[in-house]
């Protein structure tokens, strides 16, 4: 009644909400530049990028297919597929669920709400056994500082976990998370 706390329950995932109002520009653009580059050109789908991988998995023997996956397409992922008996296999079927429910999706929202959400949902990587799920989690697990107080170093660095949390983790593995934040300055 005094709004002290009586306790915690322990999660595995650390989750910090974040405002949109308070996720920086520069986090945005970075996201932007290294997961989907023509976010503001196409709709909920990339028909280029669409070919590009289906051309790809002809040639591949692989059981899933190849990625591109859109923002929009992410988020559906991260937001509403992430249940194991949705997220086990990315098969054809899969990818034809993940689109239709991203279409419907950016028909209802903007660009600004898909991205906000996007950077609220995605997971950035675990340590400790905690994974960080959205953009202000990760702001706090690998610099202690809320998102709003990151500079483009450190923005960078975020936006390239996604692709690969584990292999581009700066506490696992520091060379290959300078290789990935470069990447990502150089894509902005």
């Amino acid at each position: 009644a005094d709004g002290s706390l009586l306790g915690y329950i322990h999660s595995d995932n650390l989750y910090v909400p974040t405002a949109a109002g308070r996720l920086p520009t520069i986090v945005k653009q970075a996201t932007v530049a290294i997961e989907d580059r023509r976010f503001y050109q196409h709709g909920a789908l990339d028909y280029q990028g669409i070919i590009r991988a289906g051309i790809k998995d002809l040639f591949s023997h692989s059981g899933s297919l190849q990625g591109a996956s859109t923002l929009t397409m992410q988020l559906v992922d991260n937001k509403y597929l992430y249940e194991p008996k949705y997220a086990r296999n990315h098969d054809l079927k899969y990818k034809i669920v993940q689109a239709k429910l991203a279409e419907q999706l950016a028909q209802h929202h903007s660009k600004a709400w898909i991205l906000d959400s996007y950077l609220s949902v995605v997971p950035y990587g675990t340590v400790g056994g905690e994974t960080a799920i959205g953009v202000g989690a990760a702001s706090e697990m690998f610099f202690d500082k809320p998102v709003w107080r990151l500079d483009l170093a450190q923005a960078a660095l975020l936006a390239g976990l996604p692709q690969a949390p584990s292999v581009y983790n700066p506490f696992i593995d520091p060379a290959a998370a300078r290789t990935r934040r470069a990447a990502v300055l150089e894509a902005m």
